[in-house]
């Protein structure tokens, strides 16, 4: 085994665990279906967070030629860990209420949330530059930069329509970044 697989396979893991978390939730809102009320921004974010950390790992690709070391590693873990927090928070358990509301659930995890999210996308920018297998500024920056201020403006704004427009944006974000990074003939 070499060192990469070594440490894709701690990352793997996290973010299995992180999938694991959202299958778990939607699990226990599909057995509970009669009772949830729906609310179509936790959805988008649920699927964001789904796509993002398949994102993630497929991106781990750029450093297999890495000399790695104990900081790169730890510096690895960061992303994979946020995408865990985000996945359970956004999974409400335990629904003891007649109703499970998922805007009230939103409403409120949502400054916590877009806390950890903004905290996802800034250490997942920084790898590639830190490790030196992509320039500080491209377009995949800017799309991040971009997904930084939407979700600073989820933090402060509980308007539904609003929120709906945050999570299509982020998704719109995500799907910008696999055409500028992951399909045929690019980097």
């Amino acid at each position: 085994m070499s060192l990469f697989e070594f440490i894709v396979g701690m990352i793997s893991v996290i973010l299995a665990l992180a999938l694991a978390q959202l299958f778990a939730g939607f699990g226990e809102l599909m057995q509970n279906r009669e009772r949830v009320k729906f609310y179509l921004p936790h959805s988008v974010w649920v699927a964001n967070i789904f796509l993002l950390m398949f994102l993630h790992w497929w991106s781990l690709w750029a450093f297999k030629d890495l000399s790695w070391n104990f900081a790169m590693f730890f510096f690895s873990l960061l992303t994979p860990s946020l995408f865990f927090l985000s996945a359970t928070i956004i999974s409400p358990r335990g629904h003891r209420a007649e109703t499970i509301d998922l805007e009230d659930h939103f409403n409120k995890i949502r400054k916590l949330f877009f806390s950890i999210m903004i905290a996802t996308v800034a250490f997942a920018s920084m790898d590639g530059p830190l490790f030196g297998t992509e320039p500080p500024i491209n377009g995949i920056r800017m799309a991040q930069l971009t997904t930084l201020a939407v979700y600073v403006w989820g933090i402060f704004t509980r308007n539904n329509k609003a929120q709906s427009l945050i999570g299509l944006l982020a998704l719109g974000s995500a799907t910008a970044v696999v055409f500028l990074r992951f399909l045929p003939g690019q980097s």
